[in-house]
């Protein structure tokens, strides 16, 4: 529900928000795959806070994005969403047994008090405390003197309910800091193919697989004809996207919805207009021979 999205957000919890995403309005089509929900993830709630968007690719990258989105969700306190697809979220294939690296997890539960820091505590706890970086130190329930009360309205470091208008500054602007070192943390985008390529295919989550046995075909008949760009890390926008978009010739977007949500966050975020675009809307996932066909259309 997107009120309690909202409510994560001014309360500051961690939570990782998983869709699998189908067609809609509505019930639409409930077993079949689409990617029309990033703009709503985007804008999810009322009013702004912080939040992260990824966009796993493939089963390997569902893996390790989904242990980096829990950890970013206690380091900064704020939701992170996981936006996946029915295709993705029903695609099974066997792995060989290094593709997942367990050694690699890490667990990272943010700046949290210690029992000693609680212990030695003279005043009240301040759960929203004002600090550089807008992360408030958390004590893990159970101590007496981190004891307190939260709720959906606006309020102070204490928390008390509060309506003043520099407070209410003061906090929006904490919660709203965190969004910078986030930056750190969102996954840049990948290319994969020849550099230099004389095409450019773009895309986001599961379009990844198709995408990239289309550039193969495309190489395998003229050598350096096409290379990918695939967006794993969607909010916040990756510092790198407008560097790396830039070294295309030509850029084709590759999506599963009707207006093109990816073509319209890079125009809005870095103000770049790709070249062309192949979208897919009837609830049917990508295939490689979908998007040559296309690119054969678009050349004609």
């Amino acid at each position: 529900m997107v009120e309690g999205t909202g409510f994560a957000g001014i309360s500051e919890t961690p939570v990782v928000i998983y869709n699998a995403q189908r067609p809609g309005p509505a019930t639409g089509l409930p077993t079949r795959t689409e990617q029309a929900d990033l703009l709503f993830m985007l804008h999810a709630s009322q009013d702004e806070f912080p939040r992260m968007i990824l966009a796993p690719g493939t089963l390997e990258e569902a893996f390790h994005l989904g242990w980096h989105a829990f950890n970013v969700a206690e380091r900064y306190q704020t939701p992170i969403m996981v936006l996946s697809d029915q295709f993705l979220a029903d695609a099974f294939r066997s792995l060989e047994a290094d593709a997942l690296d367990f050694d690699a997890v890490e667990i990272d539960r943010g700046a949290l008090l210690t029992d000693a820091d609680l212990d030695t505590l003279t005043e009240r706890y301040k759960r929203y405390q004002i600090t550089e970086s807008g992360v408030s130190p958390r004590a893990l329930p159970g101590h007496p003197n981190a004891v307190w009360v939260t709720e959906s309205n606006e309020h102070d470091e204490v928390p008390r309910i509060e309506e003043d208008a520099q407070n209410r500054i003061e906090q929006q602007s904490k919660r709203m800091r965190k969004a910078i070192a986030m930056t750190e943390d969102v996954p840049p985008p990948t290319w994969y193919g020849p550099e230099g390529a004389a095409l450019t295919l773009v895309c986001w989550g599961s379009t990844y697989g198709p995408a990239r046995e289309a550039v193969d075909r495309l190489n395998a008949q003229v050598a350096g004809a096409a290379n990918l760009l695939h967006f794993s890390g969607l909010e916040p926008f990756p510092p790198t996207a407008e560097t790396e978009l830039r070294k295309a010739h030509k850029t084709v977007v590759v999506e599963g919805n009707y207006t093109g949500q990816l073509e319209t966050l890079i125009r809005a975020r870095i103000g770049f207009s790709v070249d062309g675009h192949i979208r897919r809307f009837d609830g049917r996932p990508f295939k490689p021979e979908f998007i040559l066909a296309r690119l054969q259309e678009q050349e004609a």
